[in-house]
This record gives C-alpha cells, structure tokens and sequence, in this order.
C-alpha cells in the first residue's frame, strides 16, 4: 500500500543571495537523519537556471508511464535521461528548483562523463596537511563545477530524450490496495495530484529513506557537516599556496593560537603541544577544505567601472568539514572553528559573498531488493559512506540501471519484478560487499581522534594510487578491498593498526562486514 512521507530535495552546497559576515552566530538544533535542509540554504534561487518547468514539455499526469522519477538533482536528472533515452516514457516530478550545492570532483571522472565543460576552475593537483610540515600532495586532478552548467547539460540531456516534467512534492507513493501483480505502482504529489508508473524511482535525498524499508540490526547512520562561505579574503597568499586547492588541512589551527601566528608553527612548537593534539582524544576533528578563484578573480571590483580589487585578495570557497561523526558535528561550531582558523592563519574577509550549510548522512543500512519503490543516488545509499561523494557516482550508475530497467519492461515484466530486476542492477552481490566495507571504514573514522586521523590519511595517500583511487571512487572489487586493506594495515603506524584490530573485533560494522562477504553480499 502507499507509504506516507513527503519526499524532500537534499541539499548540500551554496549559490544565492549575499550572507552575513562571517562569524555571525547560527544556532539551532544538531541535524539528524531526516532533518531539513537549512532554512536559508534551502530558499537559495539562482537567475542563471531557468524554472524546469520552461525547458522541459508538461507531464501528461493521467497516463500511465513507464518509469516516474522523484527528484530533480543531478542523479534525478541522469537517470530520467537514461530512460527516456531507450525508449520510455519518462516523468520527472520534483519542485521546480536550482542546483545550489558547491560541487567539487575529480576532473578525470567527470571527463568520463562527458561533463567536463561543467568544471568552471581545474587544479592539477590537491593539498593536503596532515600534521605541521610540508603538504601531502596528491597527484590527482580537481575541478570545481559550475552547477548553472552541470544543471543545463543534464537538463538537455532530458529535453532530447523526451522527459516531461510535473512540479510537486511527493506525499505518497507504492503498490496500491488489493493491486493484481500487474498494477502500476501509485504516487500522489502534496497538492493531490495522482500519477501512475511502472516503476517509481526516489533521487530526492536521503529525505527518501522513510518511504523505503531496510534489514534489522545494521550500522546506524552517521552525519558529514560542513559550514562554508565564498568569500573576498585578504592574506591568503601569506597562509597557503594561493592558487592550489587545498582538499584537507587537518591542522589544528583552530585552537590555541594566536592571530596570525600559524604560518610560524612547526611540528614542536604549537601551544597545544606537539602538533596541537594535546586534550584532545574525544575531539572530533575536522578540516578546512578550500578552492580559491583564478588570480585576479571576485576581490570587489574591476569591472563596470568599480575600483579594483585590492592587491593581494582573492576570492576563495572556504569550507570547514567534519568527514563523520554521531551525532553530527553543529553548524555552530564549525563555524566557529573556521572563523578561528582563518584568523590564526592572517587571513581576513572582507566580504562574504555567500554561506552554505551541507548536511550529508552516510553510512547505515542499504535499502532491501524486495523494496516495491526503487531508489536513485543518495537515496538509494549511493553516498561513499567514508567521503560524503555521490555526484559521480549517481551519475556513471544511471546508465546500467536504464539498461536493466528497459529490458525488464520490454519482456512485460509486472511492477514487482521490473522493481527487482533495478535493485539487482543497482546494488549487485559485489557492490553490496563493498559498501558493507565502506561503512565499515566510515565508522573507523568516526571514532579516531585527531591524531590518529591524521596518521591514517598520512598512510592512506602514501598507497599506490590505484588503491586510494578505487577507494574513493568505489571502483575496487570485493578483492581488490581486502587488498587495500591489508596495505593500509602495513603503512599505518601501530596505534591506527590497533585501532583496525580492535574497531574490526567489536564494533557492529565489523560482523556486518564478515556477514557480507561470507554470505556472498546478500542482504
């Protein structure tokens, strides 16, 4: 029968209207779960994305379609597309809004993608900071995405392929009453609108999870917070190389320090101790990750006759992230985190130009195959557990689900099973085993303190970048994990190596994980 739920957007990312300055308090309460979006990051607009509904022709709502998609993200875009585009009749039902989210990917999956036009600034290489010293620089191209471009092509995509377009939330869905196996499968938007599918996919966030069911006694989801401006800074150059994108700086800049004083500190002398890390094993840590414009880009000025920028600003994305935690890390206290940060390091803002607050679950149970709905994207687990990424993924797996999809409906397969025959295309045994794993290294993290985060990722970059590259893009076999396991186990130093041991021997993800793998990755 229909579950109840409205089926929200997930959001994660900035765009929008000018912000406060940093450093103004934001409170509320911690995130959970199901949380909403934050108020003003979820009443973003953006005058460079034209409305949904004036690119994309009208849904016929009382025929019955092949396939209904809930959701209009980048994974909602890219699987209506991949549908339409073999032949079924498609409709797309989402509120009518922009991308708003900052997107940051590695350049050489979004050129596999043929999206490689969407990334308005590229980087060679990333940075990280791992302790007081030099960077950890990965050899690993980055790019930032212009989410007004990324939103276009996807949008054409489904405009060439004929997906046509409803506006609303969805309130209830799923196998109506007393339904003959070959019913279509029911969806009611929030202003009562009724349609009809053959198969109905939620890629609106994990908002989705409570329409869908899931097995008893997994890992409990966790969180990844990030409090984030883009904003005109002063002494950038001065703190960090001024035009590198700095992916992880877990220094701890944001405690102990004295304005301006960071760029002097070594490895004996911070005031915390050592590197910093003295008190702090119930801390959970968090980092800044920033991506600064093109020399001589934002700094207020230059064009239309406006004074120029001043010597030496730049405009930088700057963002405090805490990769996991439970309960979530605040809003307030990154914020406050970042604010001290910059400040330790000599770099002042002059102007913010925007703020976003990202909200990301990750981890917990994958939905049950038996799922009359489907699911796409970060509804259907798709988020790398121990990164918070999902764009890429999402949108390289719509292709093999359409294909699954499409010859379901092409045998006449009845709802139940052209439901099944997505969920086996989507979450196969293989990819089922690896995301037990992946949870499993997220709730690692989540209980390393700061010092030994950092001794982690000083060993996981210092692999053969066929491993840490699999990992992060989820491409290594149940195998090839186990062989990223047993590497990282040698390259970590021994209290990470304990903690390996101990985390594997008691914690509910470790037995999930051996579940898996010994079950063959069934659920």
């Amino acid at each position: 029968m229909p579950s109840n739920g409205r089926c929200g957007k997930e959001k994660k990312g900035g765009g929008g209207p000018a912000a406060p300055a940093l450093g103004a308090p934001r409170g509320g309460p911690t995130p959970t779960r199901r949380r909403a979006p934050h108020p003003l990051q979820a009443s973003k607009t953006d005058p460079d994305q034209p409305p949904l509904a004036s690119l994309l022709l009208p849904a016929d709502t009382t025929a019955t379609v092949d396939a209904l998609v809930v959701g209009a993200g980048p994974a909602g875009l890219a699987l209506a597309a991949a549908l339409a585009a073999r032949g079924l009749t498609v409709t797309l039902a989402s509120r009518d809004e922009p991308f708003v989210n900052t997107y940051g990917v590695w350049t050489d999956e979004f050129e596999a993608l043929g999206l490689a036009h969407t990334l308005e600034a590229t980087w060679p290489t990333a940075r990280c900071h791992f302790g007081e010293g030099p960077p950890t620089v990965v050899a690993r191209g980055y790019g930032r995405v212009n989410r007004a471009a990324l939103r276009a092509a996807l949008v054409q995509r489904c405009a060439d392929a004929g997906v046509r377009f409803v506006e609303g939330e969805l309130d209830t869905a799923g196998v109506a009453d007393s339904a003959s196996p070959s019913t279509p499968l029911t969806a009611t938007l929030a202003d009562g609108t009724p349609l009809t599918a053959r198969m109905v996919t939620l890629a609106c966030g994990a908002a989705a999870g409570r329409l869908l069911s899931y097995p008893a006694d997994r890992p409990r989801v966790a969180a990844q917070t990030a409090y984030g401006v883009e904003a005109d800074v002063d002494g950038w150059g001065g703190a960090h190389e001024a035009d590198a994108m700095l992916f992880m700086d877990f220094r701890r800049h944001h405690a102990g320090l004295a304005p301006g004083t960071a760029a002097s500190l070594t490895p004996a002398n911070h005031p915390a101790g050592g590197q910093g890390l003295w008190g702090t094993g119930a801390e959970a840590p968090s980092f800044l990750y920033a991506m600064p414009a093109a020399d001589g880009e934002g700094g207020g000025g230059g064009e239309g006759g406006a004074p120029p920028p001043r010597a030496g600003r730049r405009r930088v994305f700057l963002e405090e992230t805490c990769l996991v935690a439970r309960p979530p890390l605040p809003f307030a206290v990154l914020q406050r985190r970042l604010a001290r940060r910059l400040a330790a390091a000599g770099v002042s803002v002059a102007a913010v130009v925007d703020e976003e607050w990202s909200y990301i679950p990750v981890g917990g149970p994958l939905p049950l195959s038996s799922n009359p709905l489907t699911a796409f994207g970060a509804a259907a687990g798709m988020v790398h557990p121990a990164t918070g990424y999902s764009v890429a993924r999402s949108l390289a797996a719509a292709d093999a689900v359409a294909d699954a999809v499409a010859a379901a409906l092409a045998s006449g397969a009845p709802p139940a099973a052209v439901s099944a025959a997505y969920w086996r295309a989507l979450w196969p045994p293989d990819a089922r085993r690896a995301a037990a794993f992946h949870v499993f290294g997220m709730e690692l993290l989540a209980r390393l303190d700061p010092g030994d985060t950092n001794a982690f990722f000083t060993a996981f970059f210092a692999l053969p970048p066929a491993l840490w590259r699999g990992f992060l893009a989820s491409t290594l076999s149940p195998l090839g994990l186990l062989g990223f396991a047993l590497a990282t186990f040698v390259a970590a130093p021994a209290r990470v190596r304990a903690a390996l041991v101990a985390h594997m021997a008691r914690d509910a993800s470790g037995r999930a994980l051996l579940a898996a793998y010994l079950r063959g990755g069934d659920e």
